[in-house]
This record gives structure tokens, C-alpha cells and sequence, in this order.
């Protein structure tokens, strides 16, 4: 593992809240273990970046979302991963699509 603090955030933004997490991680392809949820605290996960495992299908990094439709994602570097995510979400169909 190299060595570094981890990068964190956990904010309410419209329809919900974020969470992004990351550390770098030379085991990790990129060198990043990472973690970047939006969700609604009342109806759970709504969208999903991750590289916790390696799967078969997907490869290493993934993106979920409700309800459980999970793609392969292809990475090119913490910034741009962490700008593609943050996009998504501002563009996320509002809550009232969810009741």
C-alpha cells in the first residue's frame, strides 16, 4: 500500500446525499482503493462507483445502480473518475422518480 491520507467527502446535495471516498492503494489497479456513493437516506443507494473486487464480468471497477443494475466503468484517473461521478449524479432524475 503507498503511503497517504485518504480523500473524503459527505455532503447533501439535491436529492439526496454524496459520499466519496478514496486512498491510494498501489493493489489497486491505478493505484486507488475507492468508494463514491450517492444516496437518499430514507431510499437507500441510488448510484455506486466502486473497485472493491475484481469480477469476472465487470473487471475491476464498477458502477451500480438501482436496482442493481451494475456495469463495467473504465477508468482513466482519480479526477476524472471522481468528474464523471459528480456529472452523473447532477444529473440523476429527482427523488419524486424514486417514490
Amino acid at each position: 500500500m503507498t503511503d497517504g491520507h485518504p480523500l473524503e467527502l459527505n455532503r447533501a446535495v439535491p436529492g439526496g446525499r454524496i459520499e466519496l471516498f478514496a486512498v491510494p492503494d498501489d493493489d489497486y489497479p491505478g493505484g486507488w482503493f475507492y468508494r463514491f456513493q450517492y444516496y437518499h437516506p430514507e431510499q437507500g443507494e441510488l448510484l455506486r462507483y466502486d473497485n472493491a473486487h475484481d469480477d469476472d464480468t465487470l473487471g475491476w471497477h464498477h458502477r451500480h445502480i438501482t436496482p442493481g443494475d451494475d456495469t463495467e466503468i473504465t477508468f482513466h484517473s482519480l479526477t476524472t473518475h471522481v468528474a464523471r461521478f459528480l456529472t452523473e449524479v447532477e444529473h440523476y432524475p429527482t427523488n419524486e422518480t424514486h417514490d
